[in-house]
């Protein structure tokens, strides 16, 4: 039976702890990318932001600044 050196030892850990991260890291990539994809954003949320954005274009047209013409809509 042969007995490992010191060095030898302290090599096998970092590689078991070194695996252990690599492991753990992808794993919670794997978990954000899955929870990322469920959710969506609901047609609430939508609708709310589409009416800030028509607010601050009716905004602009009020205090005379320039805005951008879209397929001939103003």
């Amino acid at each position: 039976m042969t007995t490992r050196s010191p060095s030898k030892m302290l090599v096998l850990k970092a590689v078991i702890i070194v695996f252990a991260i690599c492991a753990g890291a992808t794993a919670i990539h794997a978990w954000q990318v899955r929870t990322n994809k469920v959710e969506s954003t609901p047609a609430a949320a939508k609708a709310s932001m589409s009416s800030v954005i028509l607010e601050l274009h009716n905004n602009a047209h009020l205090d005379n600044l320039p805005v951008q013409v879209i397929d001939g809509r103003d």
